[in-house]
């Protein structure tokens, strides 16, 4: 047996660990659904919810265990294997079985043999014209074997006739590759590109497998650097916010004083680590890829602080250098620790900074609520970070965090009325409307702090009920009677009436059933914002299993409206429009019987 490198050890022993724990917690059987939870959640970033929709495992899958639709429209299938042994590979017997699978599907003559779970994502991927495929043999073990490459160029070849080389590409991800793509990811940098003002052609000098940038640069871009990544952009650096020392005193007053002129001379300046740099002559900008400042921490948060006390000189110019690590990260880390350098950062989104984030940032603030405007920019806190977090908002952190992302998908399915929009355009949410995109309606002067807290309460709510049925759901795999099992959260009337499709409806439902929900109380019962909280709380499962009943009876007694797999309608506003005014109907005529709209009694 070949020895094992002792890192992908230690990090296939953080594997099995994790997937345990992730098994424990969704109540996992197989191996492999485990795996699946850690790719998606620690590698792409997925929730919980947003696993489950890609998840089509089981009989009847074609070899095929997700099936995931990407931002760019490329359309990736996985197969995933989560063998206990390190050296196992991936039998080629059973990549046998994904080119077979593939090829019906490709065909579209799948329909007598796909599970339903893979039918409704298929067909949602029959709706639209793909950029692109990819297919992905994911594995905590060894990779393929020869014959299957073999096998996988051949028929990867045979798909892409005419078409050019990048339509269908196929890919082997086995451990080394995932412990590759986890230290990749976890690695500290700010992943938007940094665009730096460089009046001055930067020396370039080539030394080794990289390139050094020497350069000066302004105060003020330092200083709004900070102010826009915050210690994001100085994960690495060992040394934290000294603050109030000496030598930081001795900076700010420099920077401040009547010798600010001379700092580029009494200052060390600063140092970026990123992966590739590239200075544009026309536009005097210099710009960093996956950039990090790993030297001159204090440098720069001085200059901050100058700069918010509205002392920082417009004189002041820093000494700086840019390394590339061209990806090695061997190099990287030399870098870093010679640098006094270390730890993580999340990456920014795409309107993080923009003025009606960081306003609506404040106005959540005030109501006790933290704005992630960054995502995973809360990973990396120091205590002392925290504790401040938490004065700020006069709470603690825990449960009262709304990420950016979300928080605007609660709130176009609800306050906005698109859960299309939500669902399956979320990167429109943040585009300009001249780019195509809805950011300037959606947050407009109608959204408030408010209105946010009540979407992502009513969101939470809402994903808690499709945790608790997918729990029940891994439970009762092996039943035959699934009134019983789903009984408990379904409640009688809809067990008996609609068990067969629950499964294909509830992991899809949050944002739809959010727009619905929001309908109903707001504009069939009238009620008022600040009552919603409370009515949620002691409602929120009686009025799902109301909704998720009106739901399904529409769909299945109104082929004409509702012919697309479930996937498919909960992503549709033309559905969602059938919906509400059936609910709204629905509510019409209890009133008109005397009786209420809430419930299924």
């Amino acid at each position: 047996m070949t020895a094992v490198n002792p890192l992908l050890s230690l990090f296939k022993e953080q594997l099995e660990a994790e997937c345990k724990t992730l098994s424990d917690h969704h109540g996992l059987t197989e191996r492999g659904h485990s795996l699946l939870y850690w790719y998606f959640n620690r590698l792409h970033d997925f929730t919980d919810a947003e696993v489950e929709e890609v998840f089509c495992d089981g009989g009847g899958d074609l070899g095929i265990d997700a099936l995931w639709i990407d931002d760019d429209e490329l359309v990736h299938f996985y197969q995933l294997k989560n063998p206990q042994n390190i050296d196992k590979g991936i039998p080629t017997g059973d990549v046998d079985k994904v080119i077979s699978g593939l090829g019906l599907i490709l065909n579209r003559k799948h329909e007598a043999v796909a599970n339903p779970d893979l039918k409704a994502r298929l067909e949602e991927l029959y709706q639209q014209v793909p950029n692109g495929y990819r297919i992905h043999f994911v594995s905590s073990g060894a990779g393929l074997a020869p014959e299957a490459k073999v096998k996988l160029d051949a028929f990867v070849g045979m798909l892409k006739g005419r078409a050019a080389d990048s339509f269908i590409e196929w890919d082997e991800q086995p451990i080394e590759v995932l412990q590759e793509r986890f230290y990749q990811h976890s690695l500290p940098a700010v992943k938007d590109p940094l665009r730096l003002d460089v009046p001055v052609t930067p020396y370039t000098q080539r030394s080794g497998i990289a390139d050094c940038y020497l350069f000066s640069i302004p105060g003020n871009t330092l200083a709004e650097l900070y102010a826009q990544h915050g210690e994001g952009l100085l994960q690495r650096n060992i040394r934290v916010d000294q603050r109030d020392t000496a030598t930081n005193r001795s900076i700010e007053a420099t920077c401040s004083g009547d010798s600010s002129v001379n700092f580029l001379h009494f200052n060390n300046g600063v140092t970026f680590l990123c992966e590739k740099a590239f200075y544009d002559v026309f536009q005097k900008t210099l710009t960093l890829e996956k950039a990090q400042v790993v030297n001159g921490g204090q440098t720069i948060r001085a200059l901050h602080r100058a700069l918010e006390k509205k002392k920082l000189k417009s004189d002041v110019i820093v000494p700086a250098r840019a390394i590339t690590s061209s990806g090695h990260k061997d190099f990287a880390n030399d870098v870093a620790v010679n640098q006094n350098n270390q730890n993580q950062v999340g990456t920014g989104f795409l309107r993080s900074n923009d003025q009606r984030v960081v306003q609506l940032d404040h106005a959540l603030a005030s109501l006790g609520w933290l704005l992630e405007r960054r995502e995973g920019e809360l990973t990396s806190l120091t205590e002392t970070e925290r504790v401040a977090l938490e004065r700020r908002i006069g709470h603690s952190l825990d449960g009262r965090v709304i990420r950016l992302k979300d928080g605007a998908q609660a709130y176009t399915a609800t306050f906005y009325g698109q859960p299309e929009i939500a669902k399956k355009n979320v990167k429109k949410i943040f585009l300009s409307v001249e780019d195509g995109g809805y950011y300037e309606r959606i947050f407009s002067g109608d959204m408030t702090a408010e209105k946010i807290v009540i979407a992502h309460d009513l969101k939470q709510r809402l994903d808690d009920f499709v945790r608790r049925f997918t729990a029940i759901r891994r439970k009762a795999q092996a039943s035959t009677n699934l009134k019983t099992v789903y009984e408990p959260i379904l409640g009688t009337l809809l067990a008996e009436r609609h068990s067969d499709v629950m499964h294909q409806v509830i992991p899809q439902c949050s944002l739809f059933m959010c727009g619905t929900v929001y309908k109903e109380l707001v504009e069939i019962r009238k009620t008022d914002l600040k009552n919603i909280p409370k009515i949620v709380s002691v409602e929120a499962d009686e009025i799902i299993r109301a909704h998720l009943l009106h739901i399904i009876d529409f769909a299945k007694n109104n082929k004409d409206k509702a012919d697309k797999s479930w996937p498919v309608l909960l992503k549709s506003n033309a559905f969602f429009n059938h919906i509400t005014a059936y609910l709204a109907g629905v509510a019409k005529g209890r009133a008109s019987a005397g009786c209420g709209f809430r419930g299924l009694r």
